[in-house]
């Protein structure tokens, strides 16, 4: 297959490549752990491999040439999701130690599959994997990778939808340990949960007076969902967006005695309520409802896919998802897009 790399370079100005270092950047101002999440040997490994450092500016990696014939920009990048490892060499394993050319390889591909029909992306996953399989060594560094960069809570590529695929075939490849299977059979769990467009699953709270009210009984049309801590640096950090956000200041705005346009319900998931309680004064009160998880249930049961805190989601009115395990910034978009 001939390269044509104007062609397939106006293609790619779709998803502008991230650099390698700029995603550093980004996985380093992080959530703070979460004692409730399970630690696993491949969340270590994947936090322990984040130093990558950029050796190219410009890395060759070769992508196919897209035919003439297609014009539209949506079908060109279909067809180059569909070969865009075609001319990878899977079988060289010292491209995993040059990681300016696979892993920004991987990176600009992501990109590329936020931009494609969900059915599109799960077709080109299961083709990357597909061709990695052929060679053991190297599908299990996309293993890796793909860990690092769909399921990191620090991850700005996290997406769980993509690598709900990626987990599939993972499970399937008969490639991996029977440790390996375990941790990625738990991550797969997890991962359907709460998805966004599903019921998200009901659980009891707590206030500080000792009212226990149901999640779905909140009466609002949007409900936030903020599972925090008051111990960590990264919930304060992020309550005080929430407040000050002025794109969600104008949808609190529409709040009124009678009915509620958005709520916070902030949820404290873990054991110690003397420190919850000691730290309620500095918790907002207006168009929030602040609680605690009495014996820790939705941890223990496992109801929410809480890798990491704080974690965001935001329900409609019927508690279905809208986003699942959100940055604010998606948040405030959903708000802006629907005014």
């Amino acid at each position: 297959m001939m390269l044509n790399l104007t062609k397939t370079q106006s293609i790619m100005k779709y998803y502008l490549s991230v650099s390698i270092i700029t995603m550093l950047t980004l996985f380093a101002v992080g959530s703070c752990t979460s004692p409730s999440s399970k630690p696993t040997e491949s969340e270590t490994l994947s936090k322990s491999d984040v130093s990558v450092q950029t050796g190219k500016s410009d890395p060759l990696f070769p992508l196919p040439d897209i035919p003439v014939m297609i014009t539209d920009p949506e079908e060109s990048m279909v067809y180059l999701s569909k070969h865009y490892w075609d001319l990878f060499p899977f079988a060289d394993t010292t491209l995993i130690t040059q990681p300016e050319i696979t892993e920004q390889g991987l990176v600009d591909y992501i990109q590329l599959l936020n931009q494609i029909a969900p059915i599109d992306a799960q077709n080109s996953i299961n083709t990357l994997l597909d061709k990695a399989k052929l060679h053991p060594t190297m599908y299990l560094h996309f293993v890796s990778l793909l860990e690092k960069y769909l399921y990191d809570p620090n991850s700005p590529f996290r997406n769980d939808e993509h690598y709900i695929v990626a987990l599939q075939h993972f499970r399937q490849s008969g490639l991996l340990s029977l440790a390996k299977q375990e941790v990625y059979g738990f991550q797969l769990e997890m991962t359907l949960k709460n998805r966004g467009g599903s019921t998200a699953t009901n659980f009891a709270y707590t206030t500080a007076n000792g009212d226990k009210q149901m999640m779905h009984a909140l009466q609002s049309n949007y409900l936030i969902l903020f599972f925090t801590n008051p111990d960590c640096p990264s919930c304060a950090e992020t309550t005080e967006l929430l407040v000050n956000s002025k794109a969600l200041q104008g949808v609190f705005l529409l709040n009124s005695s009678a009915s509620s346009m958005l709520t916070v319900l902030s949820i404290y998931p873990d054991s110690n309520i003397e420190e919850w309680r000691k730290a309620l004064p500095r918790m907002p009160q207006q168009h929030w409802v602040n609680a605690y998880d009495e014996g820790t249930v939705v941890t223990n049961k496992r109801l929410y896919d809480i890798k990491a805190i704080p974690t965001l989601y935001l329900l409609d009115k019927n508690k279905k998802v809208i986003l699942k395990d959100s940055t604010l910034e998606e948040i405030e978009e959903f708000f802006m897009r629907i005014r």
